[in-house]
């Protein structure tokens, strides 16, 4: 473990929040967890930051005093419940949780070189850790005063991508958990939030689609809707899914198969 300390629903949005605690973000080494971690801790909030290259992550735990860093293979769901221990033990100020880690195969169903370790990996990742991590960080998140759960999900968990079956699916799945959970912890201190982005330039999204948003611009309006305390944040373009999928459906697929 590389630590240095100091170094939408039914339910309705609640009150704004002035300050998050001390937060985990999954997938900090690049793209919008990188963008998450440095913002957060620039606006004085420490950050408990997850990620499978040790190198950046020793980058980014030296860019900001209030970041700490851990080596993490999201992969490897078996040992994230012992890991998920460890954390809390060592950081017992931890309230926040940002799911955000995601691998794309920007492949079809029947591409010869996509193999079913590949598609096991993809919603392991995406879907299996989230869920994993979730149940063993929620007794001690409810044992904070306030605390969050936060799913990063995308449009193409509402409409799919014609090569992305995968990917769209996980994504459709954490956005159904995030539902689920926050009914299930309706009225406790845990608030779930999903947030919804639209097309990011990443490293995942190289070479494809268009009018693409910098992972800063997506990590800060995450960051606004969490201290405005919305249940659900839909990010930049993000935020016309609603409204296409009940009055235009077929432009919305249109749309996103394309992305």
């Amino acid at each position: 473990m590389n630590t240095k300390p100091l170094q939408h629903s039914a339910l309705q949005d609640a009150k704004p929040q002035s300050a998050l605690p001390r937060t985990l973000v999954t997938g900090a080494t690049a793209g919008i967890g990188q963008a998450l971690a440095l913002q957060l801790a620039q606006a004085g909030v420490p950050v408990l930051a997850l990620g499978r290259n040790a190198q950046r992550l020793q980058a980014l735990q030296d860019s900001h005093a209030l970041i700490a860093t851990v080596v993490c293979d999201l992969a490897d769901v078996a040992s994230l419940p012992a890991q998920a221990a460890q954390w809390v033990t060592r950081y017992p100020d931890l309230a926040c949780v940002i799911h955000n880690a995601g691998v794309q195969d920007n492949v079809r169903m029947d591409d010869a070189g996509y193999d079913a370790d590949q598609l096991r990996t993809e919603v392991d990742i995406n879907l299996v850790a989230p869920m994993v991590l979730t149940q063993a960080l929620l007794p001690h998140l409810q044992s904070k005063q306030q605390a969050w759960v936060v799913n990063i999900t995308s449009g193409l968990g509402f409409v799919p991508k014609r090569t992305s079956a995968v990917y769209s699916a996980t994504k459709a799945g954490l956005h159904l958990f995030s539902e689920g959970l926050r009914v299930q912890l309706q009225g406790s201190s845990v608030r779930v939030v999903e947030a919804v982005m639209p097309l990011v330039d990443t490293a995942m999204t190289q070479g494809r689609g268009t009018g693409k948003i910098s992972p800063a611009q997506a990590a800060s309006e995450v960051i606004a809707g969490l201290h405005k305390g919305h249940a659900t944040v839909w990010v930049g373009k993000a935020r016309a899914v609603p409204l296409l999928q009940r009055f235009a459906p077929r432009v919305l697929a249109r749309i996103m198969q394309r992305g």
